[in-house]
């Protein structure tokens, strides 16, 4: 029985260590950030029509600005790749808390952060709010939330 016992717990170590090992693997994925021409480029075929808006962002670190608008103008998606990881961080906290500031009482949100990445979405008022930072890029969409699928 005692030898039964040690192989049943050396089993259940080693499955508990080949688990954690996957976890952290499958964790530890950082993500990869596309470039403006990317952005564009995918857009595009969407048949979105791009607008180049930098020179409205360069005093504020931004390289270079786009906006993605549906082809009905009902509302459009926001790219921005900065000059540096912290000013995109930066970037990325302030737009949270100011959609953190505009949500009524009912609100659904979402948050994730991890390795180059940050994620967030909140749904309130009949709005859908959501940014995406990975490195030093940031996604910003501010739209109805019937457009939330889209």
């Amino acid at each position: 029985m005692r030898k039964g016992l040690k192989i049943v717990l050396l089993i259940t170590l080693l499955l508990v260590v080949a688990a954690t090992a996957v976890f952290f693997i499958v964790i530890d994925k950082e993500k990869e950030s596309m470039t403006a021409n990317e952005f564009c480029d995918e857009l595009e075929d969407e048949g979105y029509v791009i607008v180049d808006v930098t020179s409205q962002y360069a005093s504020y670190g931004i390289d270079e600005a786009y906006l993605a608008v549906k082809s009905n103008q009902e509302y459009q998606i926001e790219f921005y790749e900065l000059s540096s990881v912290s000013k995109a961080e930066n970037m990325f906290e302030t737009n949270k808390e100011y959609f953190k500031d505009r949500a009524g009482s009912k609100r659904v949100t979402s948050s994730f952060g991890f390795g180059n990445y940050d994620t967030y979405s909140l749904t309130s008022n009949g709005d859908f709010m959501y940014l995406c930072r990975i490195d030093n890029t940031l996604l910003y969409i501010d739209v109805e939330d019937i457009y939330k699928d889209e």
